[in-house]
């Protein structure tokens, strides 16, 4: 696997990792005290609670046993992520050419690309001696933000993780992130491309299939 696709999975599971919720920042030295508590309302909210669940986990040994770390995924992660709207993303202009079980069938395809990849690459994260700054969310109206953070380790430069969420009834849902500028979606719209191209070809092929006529030669 080429050394940048690799990182670009390694980031992607930091960032799965970062977007759990449902629990309370533990109490401790680490624990960011100079600013006000978020409320579930914030958009930060499932990235923030998320970080003593995920210290837990990094350091038990059940994240070895395949069967429970790929369980942990499916129910405590890939929630998080509004799968409709990523797919309407990466998709694009070949949606058009898609009919409706196309649509579900590509989207099942993402989701559990999306989720072995976190399975297989979650080994390497470290929670241990990963520090994570959070930057004040950037609102785009009421139902769209941006909530920024400065990942830093002591083996690799910074990683600035921008998170593009959008609001799905009261929760908020994760559609894209960036990882120092690289689109996850744009990723995976790379990814699946001759998937994506297939659709047009098949698509084209059945037109011209509906709308062709016998050709008509004098004498017939």
């Amino acid at each position: 696997m080429h050394p940048i696709i690799r990182h670009t999975l390694r980031l992607l599971t930091l960032i799965s990792l970062l977007s759990i919720s449902s629990w309370s920042i533990a109490s401790g030295p680490s624990a960011d005290t100079s600013k006000p508590a978020v409320t579930p309302a914030d958009p930060a909210y499932i990235i923030r609670t998320a970080l003593s669940k995920i210290t837990s986990f990094s350091s038990h040994s059940d994240k070895v046993n395949p069967l429970k770390l790929r369980g942990f995924i499916e129910k405590q992660i890939i929630p998080h992520f509004d799968f409709d709207n990523m797919s309407h993303w990466i998709t694009g202009r070949y949606a058009r050419n898609m009919s409706e079980s196309d649509k579900s069938d590509f989207q099942r395809n993402l989701r559990e690309t999306f989720l072995s990849s976190l399975s297989k690459h979650l080994g390497s994260f470290d929670a241990e001696n990963t520090r994570v700054q959070f930057h004040p969310a950037r609102y785009r109206g009421p139902g769209e933000a941006f909530v920024s953070t400065s990942v830093y380790r002591p083996d690799t430069l910074p990683v600035r993780l921008d998170f593009r969420m959008r609001k799905v009834g009261n929760d908020w849902k994760i559609i894209d992130v960036k990882a120092n500028g690289s689109s996850a979606v744009i990723y995976y719209r790379r990814h699946f491309l001759s998937q994506l191209r297939q659709y047009q070809r098949d698509a084209q092929r059945q037109y011209r299939s509906q709308n062709s006529y016998p050709r008509y030669y004098p004498g017939n």
